[in-house]
């Protein structure tokens, strides 16, 4: 149900309530903790999913149900659309919320420059911090700032422009739309 996993269809939760969305979103926790109770992986693992997401907002179907209610009486409790938590115990925890919410961001974005990746994990870094889920680790500042920096290399490595690379028809780099190596020719040397 998370639009990066729906390769190219229609999002799933058109059909749905904002209501019923934010139950599956929340829905992915529990089940990965079932699955890694299933595959016998160790708790501190287990405690990073469980605590991945923290008691964020989860904000789009919170603004979608406001849109919906249209200006009635009794308004959209946020409540109602934070996940459950528990927000991160420990620095590795934070650092696991921090590098999932900030890959799914930039995932979403066009035009990446490093300086743009740097904005978007600082923002995303204040925006958890000032909603308190790191509240509960033992995390300073001065951490936080190496984390970010941290993952915006990261990022900017992974997502950094590439030089296109020219082609011939006696060089092919795709064939039948698969990648392919470059034709090796014998030199003469070679016989």
């Amino acid at each position: 149900y998370f639009i990066e996993n729906q390769m190219g269809s229609a999002s799933r939760h058109e059909q749905l309530s904002p209501a019923m969305s934010q139950l599956v979103i929340v829905g992915h926790v529990k089940d990965g903790i079932e699955i890694a109770k299933e595959f016998g992986l160790p708790s501190v693992l287990r405690q990073f999913i469980e605590s991945h997401h923290g008691t964020t907002l989860i904000e789009y179907f919170y603004h979608e149900a406001r849109k919906k209610q249209g200006g009635k009486e009794s308004p959209v409790s946020e409540n109602e659309f934070r996940y459950p938590g528990p927000k991160p115990k420990s620095r590795e925890a934070a650092i696991v919320m921090l590098a999932d919410t900030v890959e799914s961001a930039v995932r979403s974005m066009t035009e990446l420059t490093p300086t743009r990746i740097e904005v978007i994990v600082h923002n995303m870094a204040m925006k958890r911090l000032q909603d308190g889920q790191f509240d509960e680790c033992d995390l300073t500042l001065r951490e936080l700032s190496r984390i970010e920096a941290s993952i915006s290399k990261s990022l900017s490595a992974h997502h950094h422009g590439r030089i296109a690379y020219p082609t011939s028809p006696e060089n092919p780099v795709e064939v039948n739309g698969r990648h392919a190596l470059p034709a090796v020719r014998k030199s003469n040397k070679d016989g």
